[in-house]
């Protein structure tokens, strides 16, 4: 997948990447970290302009975003009745939910860079929780800003080095959501033990 992912890139430039990354951002299971750390790389070789890549990439990453949150917003009865059928889809949608309700505004601008895994999660739940579109957008340009500027960044610092890198990457991302979800489930059992607690009081 990342083969080609990086071929469809190399062929056709920034609007492959703005494509791929919108896609990415939407859900689809695409190494879009991987391919901002190359694209940086690439024209830290002067190939291609720093500004056009940070441009496609983030209007590509911000179009992504807010097509899973008008997806979750005006189909939200289409989508729980799908999710309705798969127990992994309800827990993943249950976890972006109360990730969304606990940090509001923050879940939006945190999953852009940070917890990156949970990202289209929260655009989902977002638009299911009527979260004001202004307040999503704004969180979400920031955070993107942050993503797509850092990792092209990093991309371009490296470029050496970028094959380790992308595999470090690929490892953290996959770290810090399993990080993400230990801790919604550690507080969820705090919150069920202090529950069960004051029942037997």
């Amino acid at each position: 997948m990342t083969e080609t992912i990086l071929a469809v890139f190399s062929l056709y430039g920034a609007p492959a990447l703005f494509a791929i990354i919108a896609a990415g951002q939407f859900g689809l299971p695409l190494p879009t970290s991987i391919l901002l750390l190359t694209a940086g790389a690439l024209q830290a070789d002067g190939n291609l302009s720093f500004w056009q890549l940070y441009a496609w990439g983030l209007a590509g990453a911000v179009a992504g975003d807010h097509a899973g949150y008008a997806a979750g917003r005006f189909a939200a009865a289409a989508f729980r009745d799908r999710i309705d059928r798969s127990r992994r889809l309800q827990e993943n949608l249950k976890k972006s939910e109360r990730f969304t309700r606990k940090w509001g505004d923050g879940s939006v601008f945190l999953s852009r860079w940070l917890f990156t895994p949970i990202g289209p999660w929260i655009n989902l739940t977002s638009g299911l929780s009527l979260h004001p579109l202004h307040r999503f957008t704004l969180a979400d340009i920031a955070g993107e800003i942050i993503w797509i500027g850092g990792y092209l960044l990093l991309g371009s610092l490296f470029a050496q080095s970028i094959a380790q890198i992308a595999d470090i990457v690929a490892n953290a991302a996959w770290m810090i959501g399993a990080g993400v979800i230990t801790i919604l489930l550690g507080w969820q059992l705090l919150i069920r033990f202090r529950r069960i607690r004051k029942a037997g009081r």
